[in-house]
């Protein structure tokens, strides 16, 4: 026994290694994908029955047998033994520990075809700027493109969640695909990780929209120190939550932004576009009409009480109260598929956070009717996050108020939330995709930029 695992420690511990928790009778399989450079380590993290893949961690530490990680924005940490061909360990979130026993598979989720490969026709720089003003630091990959010049620039706004630069989700990285087709069509592009995930520093989980735009400007900042980048040429692509910070950004006119693209961004105002993803998500659960207006309306005044929330140890009691009862008007099949307790306690944390509760409150005309800059609105007919028609549709509506004339607006067929070609459009069929995103979008978005910055 002592020689196997003498032998498993001196291999490499790089690889996937998988296992399962137990959650109060619900069994959730939890992966780890440990990688090295040099000495260091890094691991990304998938829950593949949440729909989360390469979820970035902290830090990973390997040594004398012992594996620790550490995920601080996420409370997540797993300190395990190597034990014969397993390690045997703790994973701890929020407090609560759960044993996990992991074993190695080399095997990979999905193949993704899109990811780019070196070597690349490009220069790519790992970069630090400061967000001054909350006194962080952010990290992030510059590509340039390899030759002389100044060129156009643009940085990357990623969705909501603790996404790294890549915007990695679902094992897609999406950022990585973007900035690679972009920095080929000369390009320079930032993309970074958000405060408090990956290298940068900073409190991701009391962090707000109004923080990660502050953030975004920041990029902007630092792209206009570098010496390659054209500074009247600067413009943002965010995609979903990205697709409301760029025109924060844009609107203050501090920033000289040249153009912005909205990947699937918002039109409504936060607590409209979180009760649609509510009621497409009671309608996949195949919910009588009457039963999702019912729980809807229920679920609204959840929500508008959110704005007097103070914290307090009442008002998580009323919460749970209103949750309860929301989960006893469901129907029985419905309360056979999600455990009373289990919604409670995975609803109450999320939504009293500091930035679920400003989201619901912001509107996104607020800024777009202060946008001057060209705009290019695109969203999936496939979209269940996002839905295209009234958002797009709000989008226009804004920008006409404000007196900009100066943009476009496209829906593509059978495209979901991420711009892959679907099927249904549902979030669980995203990391069944192979398509990190469409060619057709990739293609229209550079060109569309290239008429904007054209001298």
């Amino acid at each position: 026994m002592l020689s196997v695992t003498i032998s498993l420690a001196a291999q490499e511990i790089t690889g996937s290694w998988s296992g399962t928790l137990n959650v109060m009778g619900n069994r959730l399989p939890v992966v780890f994908n440990i990688s090295r450079t040099d000495s260091l380590y890094s691991t990304t993290m998938d829950s593949p029955a949440q729909n989360a893949f390469g979820v970035p961690t902290t830090k990973t530490t390997f040594s004398g047998n012992r594996l620790e990680i550490v995920a601080t924005g996420l409370g997540i940490f797993y300190q395990g033994t190597v034990q014969g061909d397993s390690i045997i360990g703790t994973f701890n979130q929020g407090g609560i520990p759960f044993p996990l026993v992991l074993k190695q598979s080399g095997k990979p989720l999905l193949n993704r075809p899109q990811e780019p490969l070196p070597p690349f026709p490009y220069r790519s720089e790992e970069v630090k700027f400061p967000n001054k003003k909350d006194e962080i630091e952010l990290s992030g990959s510059l590509t340039i493109p390899d030759s002389t010049g100044r060129f156009p620039a643009v940085v990357l706004i990623a969705g909501s969640g603790p996404h790294d630069r890549d915007e990695t989700i679902f094992g897609h990285k999406p950022f990585l695909v973007i900035a690679d087709h972009l920095t080929r069509n000369g390009f320079v592009v930032l993309r970074y990780d958000k405060r408090g995930i990956g290298n940068s520093t900073g409190d991701y989980q009391g962090a707000t929209t109004r923080d990660f735009a502050a953030d975004a400007a920041a990029a902007v900042a630092y792209l206009k120190t570098r010496r390659e980048v054209m500074q009247s040429a600067i413009g943002l692509i965010g995609h979903s939550e990205g697709g409301l910070i760029a025109p924060m950004v844009a609107s203050s006119g501090k920033h000289d932004i040249r153009f912005i693209v909205l990947m699937a961004g918002m039109g409504e105002n936060g607590l409209e576009t979180v009760m649609e993803q509510n009621r497409i998500s009671m309608q996949q659960l195949n919910m009588e009409p009457e039963n999702i207006e019912q729980s809807l309306r229920a679920l609204r005044e959840i929500f508008e009480s959110l704005s007097e929330w103070e914290g307090r140890e009442a008002d998580r009691v009323v919460l749970r109260d209103r949750l309860s009862q929301l989960w006893e008007q469901y129907p029985l099949f419905v309360k056979m598929k999600i455990n009373k307790e289990n919604f409670i306690r995975n609803q109450v944390n999320p939504i009293t956070t500091p930035w679920y509760r400003q989201f619901l409150t912001l509107d996104p005309s607020q800024f777009l009717q202060k946008v001057k800059c060209s705009v290019l609105a695109i969203n999936g007919e496939n979209d269940t996050q996002v839905v295209p028609e009234k958002n797009l549709a709000a989008i226009q509506s804004a920008l006409d108020r404000g007196g900009n004339r100066r943009y476009e607006l496209k829906a593509y067929p059978r495209l979901n939330h991420l711009f892959q070609e679907s099927e249904t459009g549902r979030v669980d069929e995203y990391g069944k995709i192979e398509q990190t995103i469409s060619p057709e979008v990739l293609s229209d978005i550079t060109a569309w930029i290239k008429k904007q910055v054209k001298q």
